[in-house]
């Protein structure tokens, strides 16, 4: 979405804004296997080769002049399509010899996450709601499918439940005339609930 416009003009616009953007830093390109994606309806390629094209255009300017502050520039994503897209992208391909693949997460890692996103955004576990009690949730109520799928992503997923749930702990309390529901703490019956009600 940063890199792709319209049209090529808007397209090669964004793109140089961003490579200027990360210019002395890295540029981390997400789910880049979706450059260069056919349009199914048309029939056509995307604008995203202009972006390709771009990102080609840099790492040459790059190796013309290694003193430049080009940014240095990494393509991610799931490795079966990143195989995918880079085999139908010889230009690219060329240009990135190094790749690194690497395993899914455990249990206990996507836990560790979810807790330290918990804790940035200001909220708190209580107590009997540890890293192991998570990541057992996660092993029983999910398959290493379901997991491997979403990686990383099955963190956010659930601080948006668990938000959610407090949310709706907090609208139920003060239907009943409570208001002692602390906003900023994840119980375990919320993580219970996201787990097995929503991550099917």
């Amino acid at each position: 979405m940063d890199l792709v416009g319209k049209d090529r003009h808007s397209t090669v616009s964004k793109t140089r804004d961003v490579l200027d953007e990360a210019k002395g830093g890295i540029l981390f390109v997400d789910e880049a296997f979706t450059l260069g994606i056919v349009k199914k309806r048309t029939n056509r390629m995307d604008p995203t080769m202009d972006a390709i094209q771009e990102l080609v255009q840099c790492m040459d300017a790059q190796m013309q002049d290694p003193e430049s502050d080009f940014p240095l520039i990494v393509l991610a994503g799931f490795p079966l399509e990143m195989q995918r897209f880079l085999s139908t992208q010889t230009e690219l391909r060329q240009r990135f010899p190094i790749t690194f693949q690497f395993p899914d997460y455990s249990c206990l890692e996507l836990a560790t996450i979810f807790q330290d996103l918990a804790n940035n955004k200001g909220f708190d576990l209580e107590e009997p709601l540890t890293v192991e009690v998570i990541a057992e949730l996660l092993e029983k109520e999910t398959s290493r499918f379901w997991r491997n799928e979403r990686n990383g992503r099955v963190c956010e997923l659930l601080l948006a439940g668990a938000r959610s749930e407090v949310r709706n702990r907090r609208r139920a309390a003060s239907y009943e005339g409570e208001d002692d529901v602390d906003p900023h703490l994840i119980v375990l019956e919320d993580v219970e609930n996201v787990i097995r009600l929503e991550f099917k």
